[in-house]
């Protein structure tokens, strides 16, 4: 089973990095230092600490000796470990998936322009769709849509410009790669994964 965890960054966003960084590899530290703003900075710092710890105890380690590595294409994976992961951060949440096979999520708050995004990118019948509703169940249905598509992109390799116009009904329908959306205080997630491996919920922590 695939687990799905979220962590709300609301109170650390504008907090420095600097007392953190010592968990990171100099490469690492560079790359979170590279970011011009600090809620960027933390974004990155937190989402990683976030699979770091939940790995560290399920494998009885400290959070330094979990180390995650990116392969060619730019995919997290876990060093020394047979846990396969997902990471994603949006305005106010870190987002990650854990587990024996491969997964990808996604973590979304309000989109601007959502509907000329849809018309750009998504099916006829997506775009249909989101006309037909406004308010808050549009901005929802947008997030549910775009959240599917972009964790079937981070599972399967796809470019995301491609996978945006996938039908999501195919991934949620799916044979075998099968989608989840699970909704949070305003924000949505997208988890996409072996059917079989679909998790039932998600664990949320608030630092």
């Amino acid at each position: 089973m695939i687990e799905v965890y979220l962590l709300n960054l609301t109170s650390q966003l504008e907090k420095p990095v600097e007392k953190f960084l010592r968990y990171f590899t100099t490469k690492r530290q560079e790359k979170i230092l590279s970011y011009k703003f600090t809620a960027d900075r933390n974004r990155t710092l937190w989402t990683e600490l976030l699979v770091r710890s939940i790995i560290a105890k399920k494998m009885f380690r400290t959070i330094e000796e979990i180390q995650i590595e990116r392969d060619q294409s730019g995919k997290p994976y876990v060093v020394d470990s047979a846990l396969q992961i997902s990471l994603a951060h949006s305005k106010n949440w870190a987002a990650c998936s854990i587990g024996e096979v491969a997964s990808g999520i996604d973590v979304e708050e309000n989109f601007a322009d959502a509907l000329a995004i849809a018309q750009k990118f998504f099916t006829a019948q997506e775009y249909r769709q989101l006309c037909n509703l406004d308010g808050w169940a549009q901005a929802e249905k947008f997030l549910c849509l775009w959240t599917i598509k972009e964790s079937f992109a981070k599972l399967t390799g796809h470019k995301l410009d491609d996978a945006l116009t996938v039908d999501s009904s195919d991934i949620l329908l799916g044979s075998s790669i099968a989608g989840k959306n699970f909704f949070l205080n305003g924000a949505v997630i997208g988890i996409c994964t072996e059917r079989n491996y679909l998790p039932r919920n998600s664990i949320c922590f608030t630092l």
